[in-house]
């Protein structure tokens, strides 16, 4: 239905009282700044603007022992970028306050033009949402009907576009195809759209635990984020509890929020024991809900002569401590030998060196990216080759704990594991166009972590996988896999997985794959028949998708 100019304008003025009105809040900085040592910190009942727009993310650091008391605040941002850094801090708590942005991290609105040729479509803003510095990185395509992401179509991104233009005087953008793919949007369609601040290299994420210990957040809602919601890295036993990442409150006039945070929900990278993530409620998020990974590298060069070996990285802080157990995986996906790092050094890898690796990873991401590494010295020294793997086997996340979670209506995965020694359990996973639950190490991202001794039980999957028909993409709503390019290793790339008395409802066959596992045991799993037309997902690795249950280079 179309505007009034009247309605239209009323809108106009009530987002504009709205941000007036966040403008004039408390600053909660002058709040937090005289308890800095208390051992309770109180944030009092109410709403207050965290002014990181001017002083960046609030820092927490070296806390020991304190609790942080939200007391049901409601904190919003003025810059779509980290809201709060907790560095190097040992059992604190966190709890009870949420975080939402002004302006907010996406703006949203309808298809109102299409090419014939499908070559370009045009978004009219919805009132009250921003129309100033959009951007097209990750481009949604929702249901008008549902408001929720359309079904068998795809998420896009700025690779999908060769022109993305503000149509001057209008709240419309028009965005121009790099060539007519199918994403089966049309006039009528809602669309979401990244939101970036005006700062150069704004922080990510919206709440960030780094080199923490025993860390317990509780009761935290986040309803934006330009990243990431909750994100931890190089933490040992971080414990959540009732968090959430949901769609935030909207002024009245204005249609309802289509997104929460703009990528995951709960990510954890590289701890050294991984998080207890329970009785949270993960959804709407743009990218995974729950995920818990470490990191691969190709090895570039070896020295054995100094036991030393040399890694690609596309990112520099590396987490590798002397003492260390590192996994070498062998280049076709199969675990092989390990070793403890005995000295760790930064290394600039040559451009023969990179282009060697690179050509045995056709299909690495951000493979431009990968100009960094390091240098390791081993206590010993496994047989390896160029182009194999490893990773940190001492910071994946083992020991981790996903239970009794509601998570999904996202674009990838519900949980996605890169670990060992953990467990799935009692989550309910629904409308995930990916995965619901995916087991694997994702070479292409050099993910890290190749599971073992891994139970999943007692998880409910509705209607999961039901992106647009991806070749390449890992099969099952519930699916152990691992692939090198278009191979499935033989088994070995996992070990002793144990997936029994779970259901998966409305998704399409098969509903469970299991690839490459030395000790499978799977049992009293219930996957209904779904006759929901053409779904090839991981056609390209010759998956049968005749049967509920599909297996390939497993043995008891």
């Amino acid at each position: 239905m179309k505007l009034t100019s009247a309605f239209f304008h009323l809108c106009m003025l009530m987002a504009c009282a709205i941000v007036a009105q966040a403008r004039q809040l408390p600053d909660l900085k002058t709040i937090l700044d005289p308890q800095k040592n208390n051992p309770v910190i109180e944030i009092p009942a109410g709403k207050y603007q965290l002014n990181n727009m001017v002083n960046g993310a609030y820092l927490f650091a070296n806390l020991n022992n304190v609790e942080i008391r939200g007391n049901g605040a409601s904190i919003i941002c003025n810059s779509q970028e980290l809201a709060f850094r907790f560095l190097n801090c040992t059992n604190i708590k966190i709890s009870g306050f949420s975080i939402d942005y002004d302006p907010l991290c996406f703006t949203q609105g309808v298809i109102v033009a299409k090419d014939p040729g499908n070559t370009w479509f045009e978004v009219e803003i919805d009132p009250g949402y921003p129309i100033e510095n959009v951007r097209n990185a990750r481009v949604q395509f929702y249901d008008p009907n549902t408001r929720q992401l359309k079904r068998n179509s795809i998420t896009t991104g700025e690779g999908h576009y060769s022109a993305f233009q503000h149509i001057t005087g209008t709240r419309r953008f028009r965005l121009t195809k790099n060539n007519p793919w199918v994403a089966y949007e049309k006039v009528g369609d809602l669309v979401v759209l990244d939101v970036v601040s005006t700062k150069a290299n704004p922080a990510a994420h919206a709440f960030q635990l780094e080199k923490c210990v025993n860390a317990t957040v509780e009761d935290v809602t986040i309803y934006g984020s330009n990243s990431f919601s909750f994100f931890e890295r190089d933490c040992r036993g971080t414990h959540y509890n009732r968090c959430k990442v949901g769609r935030g409150p909207v002024a009245p006039g204005m249609p309802a929020r289509l997104r929460s945070g703009n990528a995951d929900g709960i990510h954890s990278s590289l701890a050294s024991i991984g998080p207890l993530v329970e009785n949270c409620d993960i959804k709407h998020n743009g990218d995974d809900c729950i995920i818990v990974c470490g990191r691969s590298f190709p090895i570039c060069r070896i020295d054995s002569a100094t036991n030393s070996i040399y890694l690609l990285s596309r990112e520099g802080n590396l987490v590798f401590y002397a003492g260390d157990t590192l996994q070498h995986v062998l280049f076709a996906g199969i675990k092989s030998g390990k070793a403890k790092v005995q000295a760790f050094e930064p290394y600039t890898p040559s451009v023969a060196e990179r282009q060697a690796v690179m050509a045995m990873y056709p299909e690495l991401l951000f493979q431009a990216n990968y100009t960094r590494g390091a240098r390791i010295t081993l206590d010993t020294l496994p047989a390896m080759a160029i182009g194999d793997m490893i990773y940190n086997e001492s910071h994946t996340g083992k020991g981790f704990v996903i239970r009794n979670n509601k998570v999904g209506y996202n674009r990838s995965r519900g949980i996605l594991i890169k670990s060992s020694n953990g467990i799935v359990h009692d989550n309910e996973i629904t409308g995930t166009a990916m995965n619901g639950i995916l087991v694997g190490p994702e070479i292409h991202w050099m993910g890290g972590g190749f599971a073992d001794h891994v139970e999943i039980r007692h998880n409910r999957l509705f209607e999961c996988m039901f992106e647009k028909t991806n070749p390449g993409m890992p099969p099952g709503a519930l699916s152990v896999f691992c692939a090198n390019g278009p191979q499935i290793p033989s088994a070995g790339a996992f070990g002793q997985i144990n997936v029994h008395h779970n259901t998966i409802q409305k998704s399409p066959y098969p509903g469970m794959v299991f690839t490459s596992v030395i000790g499978l045991q799977q049992s009293a799993n219930n996957v209904a028949p779904y006759p929901c037309g053409s779904r090839e997902h991981g056609k390209r690795f010759n998956t049968v998708f005749t049967v509920p249950v599909w297996e390939k280079n497993n043995t008891p």
